[in-house]
């Protein structure tokens, strides 16, 4: 029995490197749903009411609770899990700015469990770096402009799901730890790091309970060389924190009541400074050194998220009802920079900016069936969302670089959906927006020293909206389902970054529209038994989108600081994923999504996005094999083409933003063994060792941010279950 046990596994190791080798040069792991669960049944909350995913009209990715245990297991960074699993979103750039991390090209809306963790009125582009992959359930991702959820959801919607107690058990739980290390061949140190994580959940009576917490420290990250990476904004050296908290109270079958905390903190103190960097010529790299006795831990100093929330079925006849009350609080500490001459900020002197952001809200909707006829009924989802953000940044010295504004929102929604028999959906909806952003009296903070601050008189800026989206989708056949969409989008992009540069003295004179795009999808969902075998399925997924914005959001770099361009955008694109079960033992799947997005600049659409917005072509393939019931090992790969759409200038130099993008082809390995109560896993980022600029780095052109990614890292972890 253990010869045969060992030869699969030594089967599965020789096919799966074998497969990497011919599809490890384009490859990379995408299983946008797991095996066990067909497509159809995939039941998506984010759209504010359980509505399966091939019946929404839209394309939607999720990402299991065990597609998240695993590769947590080899990369525990919710912005490299995303990047990897979900088509038409940028990889990961390997650090803590997720400034490029866009969706089909446009701006996101990243939920906590309905919780905005995007900040509007200042970007703090940290916005799924808030949790830890431990404390989530699942990931939810719907692609195209919504209006469901307001301001910001251009590109789409993460939601991110908070873990729950799935056990009757008046007690059980799980303790984790985990051991990496980023040179274990190498005599590099201060390259080892640990988490550690405990959960306990349970059931007594009406109540149920989970609590989870985690800490992890990293430790200096090294790329393929051997050389440390460049810390800043980095990865490496962070002390990570995390605690949830969920309590939900069973009043009767129908009621209940539920409340959930969740705090989160990830900084860095590292041994490193940055040092050297030349853009298409050498890295930026870590050497020994101190950081300045000024300067404060960089990282989010801490993320608060929190809710109470009621739900009641048939409240009355055919009708659910919901109310939450949420709330949040961010602070975000970037980076301190030393006063560059040929590149002065805050008045010609160093400093260290932050951001900070309180959010309170709250939220009541109401979904009734309306049944027509004995073949065909309404669902009708209507409500109405109360959002204050205070939002500002100040510097670590306590100047402003942009005033403390106000935001109050108001939107009201309505959304039908009607089902013909099995025939056709057919999806209408609207949302209006009442957005009031009170900013105070404020000086503009000069570049420069020596020069006069614009005093900028305050004032009310006002918004108002109405979003509009419709869909039909074909459920005729389980083959073919296809669904064709259109979607608005609005959102107040990143107000701050436009105040803190206003060259006006009279708020109403400065450039603060909002941007509003328009999305038209078409696409399709498929499930096919039986193909390769009894127990066999294929899933797949598809869809053509187009994007237009009269007034875009692209960043462009001016003198250094990045700036919104206003020009109007559109961006014109594809998407295709497939998951194949062949049989209990082997499971693959591969995913593609391209883009191109132009901007309209001096009477032409001949000028091309920057590569801020618009991510190379990715394509991702996995491979899976469980050799026993207990065990598993499976293969990631992920290739990104080229992109290389603007020219350098006469001294050979690129524009900020424009940079040439080269391919990067990255190979990861996770393995598990489950004997009793425990599992013991081998996990592996970049398999291969190596080294590779990040698409990051290569697109933005900034000396200062061209960094290798990380090397051969591994991970070793166990889990106990009880």
């Amino acid at each position: 029995m253990r010869y045969l046990e060992l030869s699969r596994w030594i089967r599965c190791v020789a096919l799966s490197l074998l497969t990497s080798t011919s599809i490890g040069l384009t490859a990379m792991a995408q299983n946008e749903v797991h095996n066990e669960v067909a497509l159809d049944e995939v039941v998506v909350t984010a759209h504010r009411t359980p509505e399966v995913k091939s019946q929404s009209a839209t394309t939607v990715t999720i990402v299991t609770r065990k597609e998240l245990a695993e590769l947590n297991k080899t990369m525990p960074d919710m912005q490299a899990i995303v990047g990897f699993l979900v088509p038409g979103m940028a990889s990961t750039g390997n650090t803590t700015s997720e400034r490029s991390n866009t969706l089909r090209g446009r701006s996101v809306l990243v939920l906590i469990d309905g919780i905005p963790q995007t900040t509007p009125l200042r970007a703090t582009s940290r916005d799924l770096r808030t949790i830890d992959p431990t404390a989530v359930e699942r990931i939810e991702v719907i692609k195209g402009a919504t209006a469901l959820y307001g301001n910001g959801a251009n590109g789409g919607i993460i939601n991110i799901v908070t873990r729950k107690n799935r056990n009757d058990k008046p007690f059980g739980g799980q303790s984790y730890i985990a051991m990496q290390d980023h040179s274990l061949l190498s005599n590099k140190t201060q390259s080892f790091g640990y988490r550690l994580n405990q959960q306990l959940y349970g059931k007594v009576g009406g109540f149920d309970y989970l609590v989870n917490g985690v800490i992890g420290q990293t430790g200096s990250s090294v790329d393929g060389d051997g050389v440390y990476l460049s810390p800043r904004y980095g990865l490496g050296d962070t002390r990570t924190y995390n605690a949830l908290a969920k309590v939900g109270y069973q009043i009767s079958e129908t009621a209940r009541i539920e409340g959930m905390y969740n705090f989160f903190r990830t900084v860095q103190n590292s041994p490193l400074i940055a040092s050297g960097g030349k853009y298409l010529e050498s890295p930026r790299i870590g050497i020994k050194g101190d950081q300045p006795k000024e300067a404060i831990p960089e990282g989010m100093a801490y993320n608060h998220n929190a809710y109470l929330r009621y739900t009641h079925k048939n409240i009355f006849s055919g009708t659910n009802f919901e109310a939450t009350l949420q709330g949040r609080a961010v602070k975000v500490v970037t980076d301190y920079r030393i006063h560059n001459e040929k590149k002065p900020r805050w008045e010609g002197t160093s400093g260290q900016a932050t951001i900070e952001a309180k959010q309170i809200g709250a939220k009541a909707q109401l979904d009734s069936k309306l049944p027509l006829s004995e073949q065909v009924f309404t669902k009708l989802l209507y409500g109405i969302d109360f959002t204050m953000d205070r939002t500002g940044q100040p510097l670590v010295d306590g100047r402003y670089w942009v005033p403390e504004m106000t935001a109050l929102n108001f939107g009201p929604f309505v959304q039908t959906k009607t089902t013909i028999g099995d025939l056709l959906n057919i999806k209408v909806g609207a949302r209006y927006d009442r957005i009031d952003v009170h900013v105070p009296d404020y000086e503009v903070l000069p570049k420069k020293a020596g020069v006069e601050r614009t005093k900028v008189q305050g004032g009310v800026l006002p918004y108002n909206n109405l979003s509009l989206n419709g869909g039909v989708t074909l459920n005729r056949w389980r083959v073919f389902q296809p669904f064709l969409a259109y979607s608005q989008g609005f959102s107040i992009y990143d107000l701050g970054r436009t105040l803190r540069d206003a060259k006006s003295d009279v708020l109403s004179k400065i450039e603060t529209s909002p941007v509003k795009t328009h999305n038209v999808e078409v696409g399709f969902y498929s499930t096919i038994r039986g193909l390769f075998g009894e127990a066999s399925r294929l899933e797949t997924s598809g869809a053509v989108f187009y994007t237009y914005a009269a007034l875009g959001s692209d960043l462009k770099s001016v003198d250094g600081f990045w700036v919104v361009d206003r020009s109007p955008q559109r961006i014109l694109g594809g998407e295709l994923s497939m998951d194949a079960t062949i049989n209990r033992q082997w499971q693959t799947g591969v995913g593609f999504s391209m883009m191109e997005g132009k901007k309209y600049v001096d009477g032409s659409w001949d000028h091309y996005m920057g590569g801020q917005s618009i991510p190379p072509m990715k394509l991702t393939a996995y491979i899976n094999c469980r050799p026993t019931k207990h065990s598993y090992i499976r293969l990631y790969g992920m290739y990104t083409g080229a992109r290389d759409r603007f020219a350098a200038n006469d001294k050979g130099k690129y524009a900020e933003g424009e940079g040439k993008v080269t391919p990067v082809t990255l190979l990861h390995l996770n393995a598990g063994l489950t004997v009793d109560k425990f599992t013991y896993t081998l996990g592996i980022e970049n398999l291969l060792n190596t080294t590779y600029y990040t698409v990051q780095s290569q697109l933005v052109a900034r000396d200062n941010e061209y960094t290798h990614g990380n090397g051969r890292v591994i991970n070793l972890s166990m889990t106990y279950r009880f």
